[in-house]
């Protein structure tokens, strides 16, 4: 019965611990939750979070002892009542002591910026002291609240228009009223046609006719079938309002930009298209054309001209009328493009639009104040750019006009522009196709079988050493090795074994051989020695051609890489270092 009784005690007393921990548990769970609310307050609005807080404590009965005794003395008799008791600073702090763990588990509204996330958990974490190392953590998740307000999206709205675009808007606008006003026009002149039909047709009674009298049958007469030829030729063409608005505005384009116009129509026609020139020619009559159109190169007009010796036959009005369609949307389309780089700003924005090539051969035909004037309306680096290309007088001229430049009178510029542009037309219709013979000559050498590359560069070089010159400053020969960087060629030999270093410096100069053993290893470069002062064996010519090429491409491709040309190489612009390559 006695030990009956004991264990009853005992699980009295468990429960009651037990009991007792729940309470402390609680009491240390509000107070870090009016903590993490504050904190919270500061940034939210108490409808975007929830907060839960959940605390773990260690089963220490001394503790929780300790902490009854400091909790009692706040309701001793005498003593003044300082609230709940987690408020007693001396109870609170045992009660810290005795907690394990801390879980706090905030849940956002998914309004809330993801930014707010990190801000939320540093304060939190900073403001309750929690300890990750202890297993204290911040969890937030998101979750659409009850009483989340509903997001409304934003009008979109409705891009800008820019000045291009009201350009475009203006001139569809004119097409579609003159359109609107051609349907008028021909729907009138359908009517009065049909009118005039119906007056001509109307049979009017004679006084001597009688109604019931019979008229005579008049045998039908049958004409023979017309030649389709002649009836086509006697047919006369009548041009309609809006064929004519197209010569109209042919004519203002020509008289306004002749070269413009004559550039379009020479481009048009030398890409195939001289049949619809002609018939645009036929319809505004030739010469008309030909004061419109003086800057046409001789190949246009004497493509015109064959295209109309070699007609068949006089052309349909269906066929003249889809070729000078054809052809006036080509002048169209050079016309609107050349209206829209008026409209850019900066007004040699045509030169500096060129490729370099044709940019250059204009700059050697013009004079070094106009090409000061250029510099002056152009950014600094396309600046730096065109003097570079310029020979060292002429380059001097035009730096002493650009530093004598004060100001410039808007008819010196407009003449200068003006001169620019007829530079730039005589370019386009009489091009000066540039053509490096040297590089052109490398590339067919480089397409050559190795031993033939090397066959004609030792012919180059016993019969004709100018013609190998130019060779040299577009592709890297094998004898020019010795000019190469140091650590480029250390970086390449060491790619290739003995056998083929050999192969590719059995019999080569003296100077070539010795920058290769300088870029070698030691003992690869002994070796290397060794064998081509014995030359014991004799590589084939296939092995020593092939083996050279490949070290010309690898180096090519590194000096490349590096924006190194062969002229600096030849030139001396890059200095060669000696060096002597690490073992392995």
């Amino acid at each position: 019965m006695k030990h009956v009784f004991l264990v009853l005690a005992l699980v009295l007393s468990s429960l009651v611990v037990k009991a007792q921990y729940i309470e402390e548990i609680g009491s240390l769970e509000s107070l870090y939750e009016v903590r993490a609310r504050s904190v919270l307050n500061t940034i939210l609005r108490p409808t975007e979070y929830t907060l839960v807080v959940s605390v773990e404590l260690d089963r220490d009965e001394k503790k929780l002892k300790e902490f009854h005794e400091e909790a009692e003395l706040q309701y001793l008799p005498g003593m003044p009542m300082m609230g709940d008791v987690p408020v007693a600073p001396m109870a609170a702090n045992k009660l810290h002591e005795m907690k394990a763990k801390t879980d706090i588990s905030v849940v956002l509204s998914r309004n809330v910026s993801p930014e707010v996330e990190k801000v939320i958990r540093d304060l939190l974490v900073s403001k309750l002291h929690l300890d990750s190392t202890a297993g204290d953590a911040v969890n937030i998740r998101r979750i659409e609240l009850p009483m989340d307000p509903k997001v409304q999206e934003p009008p979109k709205q409705l891009p800008e228009l820019t000045w291009k675009t009201w350009v475009l808007v203006v001139i569809l606008s004119l097409l579609a009223v003159a359109g609107l006003m051609f349907a008028v026009w021909r729907r009138s002149k359908n009517a009065d046609a049909k009118k005039d039909i119906k007056e001509n047709h109307e049979y009017i009674h004679e006084p001597d006719d009688k109604p019931d009298s019979k008229p005579e049958v008049v045998p039908p007469v049958v004409s023979a079938p017309a030649d389709p030829v002649v009836a086509a030729k006697s047919e006369e063409m009548v041009w309609d309002m809006d064929l004519e608005s197209v010569r109209q505005h042919v004519i203002q384009i020509g008289t306004q930009y002749p070269q413009m116009a004559s550039r379009a129509i020479a481009e048009y026609c030398l890409q195939g298209a001289e049949e619809n020139t002609t018939y645009l020619m036929d319809f505004i009559g030739w010469d008309t054309a030909k004061h419109l159109f003086t800057e046409i190169p001789a190949m246009a007009w004497a493509r015109m001209g064959r295209s109309v010796k070699e007609r068949s036959g006089d052309p349909l009005p269906a066929q003249i009328e889809k070729g000078v369609r054809e052809t006036y949307r080509a002048l169209l389309a050079s016309y609107i493009e050349h209206e829209m780089a008026e409209d850019e700003a900066g007004p040699f924005n045509f030169v500096l639009k060129l490729r370099d090539d044709q940019r250059t051969q204009i700059l050697e035909k013009e004079s070094a104040k106009n090409i000061a004037i250029l510099c002056l309306h152009a950014p600094s680096e396309v600046t730096a750019g065109i003097l570079a290309t310029l020979e060292g007088d002429k380059k001097i001229r035009v730096m002493g006009e650009l530093s004598r430049i004060e100001k410039i009178p808007h008819d010196v510029l407009q003449s200068v522009i003006q001169a620019f542009k007829q530079r730039v037309s005589e370019i386009r219709l009489k091009p000066e196709p540039r053509v490096d013979g040297a590089t052109v000559l490398s590339k067919v050498i480089r397409g050559m079988s190795p031993e033939e590359e090397m066959n004609i560069l030792t012919l180059f070089a016993v019969e004709n050493p100018a013609e190998l010159e130019r060779v040299r400053r577009s592709i890297l020969i094998f004898e020019d090795v010795a000019l190469v960087p140091g650590d480029i060629l250390s970086e390449v030999l060491g790619l290739f074994e003995v056998e083929m270093l050999y192969g590719a410096f059995f019999r080569c100069q003296r100077p070539v051989i010795n920058a290769a053993l300088s870029a070698l290893p030691e003992k690869k470069a002994m070796i290397l020695e060794r064998e081509l002062s014995d030359m014991a064996m004799i590589p084939s010519q296939k092995i020593t051609a092939e083996t050279r090429r490949k070290i010309c491409l690898q180096i090519e491709t590194i000096l490349e890489y590096r924006s190194i040309t062969m002229t600096d190489l030849i030139d001396g612009a890059i200095k060669v270092t000696k060096i002597r390559a690490n073992e392995g």
